[in-house]
């Protein structure tokens, strides 16, 4: 009895395990920027200066390409302070000529969440760069990308495979350079209709969540000034109609923050693109919040200016 269902519990397993092996063997030939990002660098550990942090208004934002110096986009969606911390631990010893980090402030990031120990992303940290963000010992599971997060996945199964979609365009720096799809393009720019949508913006103050987050940020930026590597911070540019819809207070603590971190730390840099609504047209944006590849051209030559100030 025992061997019998021994026998038919393999009988159904194996087909489950390579239906799995497949599954992960098409994700991880995806097209998506984590693979082209960790071949950067792998082959330039040795030579990169800058490394920069955020979330997808960074990824979207700023192309290494553009940039004088060797430059490393360690920016992702949803990526917060927390996760740009344990990355920069994780890879400072791999990276011997590092003497800029380059750090997201944007409107809310002091009132959102970290992403936690336990973040979907960790997955691909440590599969692709080799870092553990986990807090813990890692085990198979962890390296294995589909599991990390099947619904986001299987999207890009479909679309890739299926519905053969694929605009993405990734130069050697793993950075969307046909990044225009989003919803001023469906919109064909039209400003009219455009400032009639609703958008995605948080307006809810948490006191809780910015002491720790505040609290963890100041930690950041003196592991930083401890390893004697220049800071750069960055308020990433939004379409005019996200400007009025901010929260002041917000706002007002973000920019408190910011002040009293750049007194602290004279040396402190500053790129601040976030209210300018002369040089960023409709033209620049998929959404109200993140640039298109045309307007990354303009920001990043704003970084690339500010980096090569003596």
């Amino acid at each position: 009895m025992q061997r019998k269902f021994v026998k038919y519990a393999i009988i159904f397993f194996i087909p489950v395990i390579l239906g799995y092996v497949i599954i992960e063997y098409l994700t991880l030939n995806l097209p998506l920027s984590y693979q082209t990002t960790s071949q950067y660098l792998s082959e330039e550990k040795e030579n990169i200066e800058v490394i920069i942090f955020g979330s997808s208004q960074m990824k979207d934002g700023i192309d290494p390409s553009l940039l004088n110096k060797p430059a490393l986009n360690m920016a992702s969606g949803d990526q917060h302070h927390d996760s740009d911390f344990k990355l920069l631990k994780g890879l400072i010893s791999q990276l011997p000529k590092l003497n800029t980090v380059v750090i997201e402030v944007s409107y809310s990031h002091f009132d959102l969440p970290h992403n936690g120990k336990e973040f979907w992303k960790n997955s691909v940290y440590l599969k692709y760069y080799g870092v553990n963000n986990f807090e813990r010992a890692t085990y198979f599971k962890d390296r294995l990308i589909f599991l990390a997060h099947p619904p986001f996945f299987s999207k890009k199964l479909n679309d890739h495979y299926i519905k053969k979609e694929n605009a993405s365009k990734f130069n050697r720096y793993g950075f969307d350079t046909n990044n225009y799809s989003g919803r001023f393009k469906a919109l064909n720019y039209d400003e009219d209709s455009i400032a009639t949508t609703r958008f995605k913006i948080n307006t809810t103050p948490n006191l809780d969540i910015f002491e720790i987050n505040t609290s963890l940020f100041f930690k950041m930026i003196r592991f930083i000034e401890e390893h004697d590597i220049n800071i750069v911070l960055c308020h990433t540019p939004v379409y005019k109609t996200y400007l009025p819809k901010r929260d002041e207070a917000i706002l007002k603590r973000r920019d408190s923050i910011v002040d009293l971190t750049m007194s602290k730390y004279p040396d402190i840099k500053l790129l601040n693109k976030e209210g300018d609504t002369i040089n960023y047209s409709v033209y620049d944006f998929t959404n109200q919040s993140h640039l298109n590849s045309k307007g990354a051209i303009q920001f990043s030559s704003s970084l690339n200016e500010l980096l090569n100030r003596d």
